[in-house]
């Protein structure tokens, strides 16, 4: 989060705590290296470090002529020391990244204890805002108690770190916390246990050897899950109760998690039907463990005794059938408890929950049980389960209530809101599901399978192919079929995985309950018959009944609208559905919301950002209209990435700079890869984070379309977006796509030709098909290939030449127009701020150097494209009136500025690493040694700029 110009602050003295952070994990991990590898590599490390830091200027003015030296030194190593030197920068910047996240974690306690207002983009602070601006306490409530928060996390191959290495980093931060106030003698021992943590950094592997599985990839967010989110989401929950004065009744669960892990067939075959049930039956796992241990706890905190109060009615009620219903628990608890009414009913809960958790043990895989088996075993260390299982959430929820309710009965109101409301906020964000698993596939795969249904069913025209329709043809047949009042049951749903998935989905809902599942996402989405298709199957497998006399529906279908030509066509698709009455009804089942998905990553890596985020902008915009005018709810679920060309920025900010009227009361939002760690490693950032997101979305759910800006401002700004977005794009077209010399430029400059070694997610980079061309290679390591030659050019190309072109054409009014649009259109400032943070990372004098060291020829697409940077930069200080990028965000540009030598010294190390490796051939010995001390490289600058894709 960019931290905007205000009073004068003392950046040394604020930052001080951080400075000797960094200084002392310098120091620990120099220590280890000289102890564990010898003087030779902390000397070489040492050397590197000092011509990068020179080369920047750190120690005066800058010296660009050392890069030859620095070319030269890195050259003359052999493989394993550069290996080690490599090794040694990766590990100060996992150890940097700890310590900033640390320092931001102090720096809100601090602030919070100063007692100088709420931050910026609290939740108290928007509330504040809003009363001010004339919203009445009431229209907050109201807002507040239909808020609705849905972050979905994925498993996408861009988190480059091993979860072995994430827990230790989390040791150090936990170390550091406790430093500040810790005596000198306390100071010894923790400066002990950080080296003993860093030397286990050191010794580690930090490369993964083989991709995870998707179990294993669904381990490392059910981690997250459990160890920041299981916290972060109530108490996020509860910062929107205090600002806005509901009660938790009127905002049961603001925040309701989701995943695609295990759901999301997409393009990677690993993720079959059976692991899908195996991974909710997991994600079950995680959830009743916890509330048992939760439960477990609160034993001790409630020993009220009935010979002091009387126990309320709901809770007397449930006592008695917990007797009736565990005849042998009850005997076995006998008279002891039964005066202390509340530890009595744990103990029933508890053995409910055991039993529950027995029954999903059962249930589930041999091959995913093992990576819960130790935590399963702890769990029932207490006693074997002899209880009544859980039938559903709802029955845990309800005997936490009556508990509140009894405790606020005889006035115990601290022990219902400090020990059992946190339960009862878990229980109500998270059930036995802990979050919606989504499904994703494309939309071919939809209609393979709907061929199947529609074979058994004999309803394809005479002598015709289902698949050899056109989509029209198709979109009239399943309407049709839709539209019938009786269908048979799918008796071959066995016969194809797409079906069986439905099959499987319907299962999950069964066990888990509709907070389950409620989603399938239809990828590449382009026609009413794309989402028509997956509908057919949903009735097929029993999931939603689309019939006239009874229409009812357990599963949403989402389109996915995310190349730049479906986005256009997405409002047309969206009024079509809306014209059949079949789904019309499927609609009504869904209290009349319809959830649309809408991609950034592969129309910005079709068109561009600037084209690519106005498109996106545009069509929802029109989206909305078509829905208001057919009286349907969108909610639209945004599938954003890390970086800015993939929908990347802070939350808040993206959030507020959606369309008018586009969130409508609920929003939904992917959290991906490395962002998941970086936004939620730590429980105080994933609360933080949380919160300013559900600020953002408070405000955000009480705009209007008519708020904000005129009509005939709104008329001016869409229509110079629309003319900068056609010029970015025509450039964008001239530079990549239509640009026969981009391809090779690309293989040679970057190091994608090793990035599919780098075992970093269950995904293949390239999409189904066989191609290995750009137009085949998925959206991530197309970002991440160029963000590591510094090129980065998938955030900013395009938008330079489209800036200069309006103002060379408009004149002055050209270039006031765009500074008023940045002043108040939130959209574009957004646009443009996150632009301007991508140009600060991009570093062409680095670039340059992986030009000449691994190009052929290349110079002159090099300077083309420097040139089009160097255009951005320089429009978009013309605009903001800096002087220097992130002039106006200096926490930011100092970060980026202490950062850049590092990264500089690891991009030099890359250069020539991948310069041997080019050169050896197939059966080269030390090959697989120069590829590993590559791919830790690109871990080290991924971890540097903090980004990969």
């Amino acid at each position: 989060m960019s931290t905007r110009a205000g009073p004068a602050v003392d950046r040394r003295e604020v930052d001080a705590p951080l400075a000797r952070d960094v200084r002392l994990l310098g120091d620990l991990l120099g220590r280890t290296i000289g102890a564990l590898e010898g003087e030779r590599v902390y000397e070489a490390v040492e050397a590197l470090r000092g011509l990068a830091r020179r080369r920047r200027g750190a120690a005066g003015e800058p010296e660009p002529q050392l890069g030859e030296e620095m070319a030269a030194l890195v050259a003359s190593w052999p493989l394993d020391l550069a290996a080690n030197v490599g090794r040694a920068f990766l590990a100060y910047f996992l150890l940097v990244n700890m310590a900033e996240e640390t320092h931001r974690v102090r720096r809100r306690r601090a602030h919070a204890s100063q007692g100088d207002g709420p931050p910026p983009r609290s939740l108290e602070a928007i509330a504040e805002r809003l009363r001010a601006d004339g919203v009445s306490d009431d229209e907050l409530r109201r807002a507040a108690g239909q808020l609705e928060l849905r972050p979905v996390f994925t498993a996408h191959p861009t988190e480059s770190q091993r979860l072995t290495l994430m827990q230790k980093l989390q040791s150090v931060h936990q170390e550091l916390l406790g430093r500040e106030e810790a005596t000198p003698v306390e100071r010894r021992g923790i400066d002990a246990r950080i080296a003993m943590q860093i030397e286990g950094i050191w010794q580690a592997d930090h490369l993964r050897h083989r991709r995870p599985t998707v179990l294993e990839e669904s381990r490392l967010l059910l981690r997250t899950f459990r160890s920041t989110l299981w916290d972060a989401a109530p108490e996020a929950a509860a910062a929107l109760r205090e600002a806005s004065g509901i009660s938790a009744g009127e905002a049961p669960a603001p925040i309701r998690l989701g995943s695609w892990m295990g759901g999301d067939a997409d393009g990677n075959p690993n993720v079959t039907p059976e692991l899908t049930w195996q991974t909710a039956l997991m994600m079950r796992e995680t959830a009743l463990l916890a509330h048992l241990e939760a439960v477990i706890e609160l034993d001790t905190l409630l020993p009220h005794s009935r010979r002091r109060v009387e126990g309320g009615r709901g809770l007397e009620a449930g006592l008695e059938r917990d007797a009736e219903q565990m005849p042998e628990l009850s005997a076995v608890l006998g008279d002891r408890p039964r005066a202390e009414l509340y530890r009595q009913k744990l103990r029933f809960m508890q053995a409910r929950l055991r039993a529950t958790l027995a029954e999903n043990q059962a249930l589930l895989d041999a091959r995913a049980a093992p990576l819960l088996a130790g935590e399963i075993a702890s769990s029932r260390a207490g006693g074997e389960a002899s209880g009544a299982p859980y039938r559903r959430a709802e029955e845990y929820i309800a005997d936490l209530e009556a508990i509140v309710e009894s405790l606020r009965g005889h006035a115990a109101v601290a022990s219902a809101e400090v020990a059992v409301q946190p339960l009862l906020d878990r229980a109500r964000a998270f059930g036995f599901h802990l979050a919606a698993l989504d499904l994703r596939d494309h939309a071919g795969k939809f209609h393979e399978a709907a061929a199947v249904v529609v074979d058994e069913l004999e309803i394809a025209p005479e002598g015709r192919d289902y698949l050899e329709l056109s989509s029209e043809e198709r979109e009239a047949l399943l309407a049709r079929e839709l539209d019938r009042d009786w269908f048979p049951a799918g008796a071959r749903l066995a016969a194809d995985e797409t079906l069986r998935r439905f099959e499987t989905a319907r299962r999950i809902i069964d066990l888990l309950g509709p907070q389950a599942m409620q989603t399938c996402v239809v990828s590449m989405a382009a026609a009413p018959a794309d989402v028509l298709a997956p509908l057919l199957l949903a009735r097929q497998a029993g999931l939603n009944d689309v019939a006239a006399r009874a229409p009812g529906g357990r599963l949403r279908i989402a389109p996915l609208f995310e190349r730049v030509e479906d986005l256009e066509a997405a409002p047309g698709v969206l009024r079509a559905l809306f014209a059949h009455e079949a789904y019309r009804r499927h609609l009504r089942a869904h209290g009349d919301l319809q959830e649309v998905m809408v991609g950034y990553s592969d129309s910005a890596k079709g068109a561009g950002v600037l084209p690519s985020l106005w498109g996106l902008y545009r069509a929802q915009d029109r989206m909305r209209r078509e829905a208001d005018a057919a009286g349907v709810r969108l909610l639209f679920f945004h599938g954003r990435g890390g970086t800015v060309s993939r929908g990347g920025g802070p939350s808040h900010d993206a959030i507020l700079a959606l369309p008018p009227g586009a969130m409508q009361g609920a929003i939904k939002l992917t959290e991906q890869g490395e962002m998941i760690q970086f936004t939620y490693g730590l429980p105080a950032i994933a609360r933080w984070n949380l919160e300013q997101s559900l600020a953002a979305a408070l405000a955000k759910s009480l705009e209007t379309p008519e708020q904000g800006m005129t009509a005939e401002a709104r008329a001016r700004f869409e229509g110079a977006a629309d003319e900068l977005a056609a010029d970015a794009e025509d450039v964008y077209h001239e530079l990549v796509s239509d640009n026969p010399e981009l391809p090779g430029y690309f293989q040679r400059v970057t190091p994608i030709a090793v990035l599919s070694d780098l075992a970093i997610g269950s995904r293949p980079t390239f999409r189904p098909g066989g191609g290995t061309t750009i137009a085949e290679l998925r959206a991530i390591p197309w970002v991440f290939a160029w963000m590591q030659s510094r090129h980065v050019i998938t955030g900013w190309l395009g938008v330079g030449s489209a800036l200069e072109r309006f103002r060379l054409r408009h004149g002055e009014a050209g270039e006031r127009l765009l500074a008023e649009m940045r002043r108040d259109w939130p959209f574009f400032a957004t646009l443009l701020s996150n632009v301007e943070m991508v140009c600060a990372k991009a570093d062409f004098g680095i670039a340059e150097h992986y030009v000449q060291r691994l190009g052929e020829n290349d110079m002159g697409t090099f300077e083309t494209l420097r040139g089009e940077y160097e255009r951005t930069v320089a429009e978009l200080l013309r605009i903001s009136g800096q002087q220097r990028l992130l002039e106006t965000s200096p926490v930011l540009r100092r970060s980026i500025d202490l950062r850049n030598p590092y990264v500089d010294a690891l991009s030099f190390l890359q250069v020539e690493l991948l310069g041997r490796l080019r050169g050896m051939g197939e059966g080269d010995p030390a090959r697989q040694e120069t590829l590993e001390a590559i791919l830790r490289s690109v871990n080290g600058v991924a971890a540097g700029l903090r980004n990969t894709g």
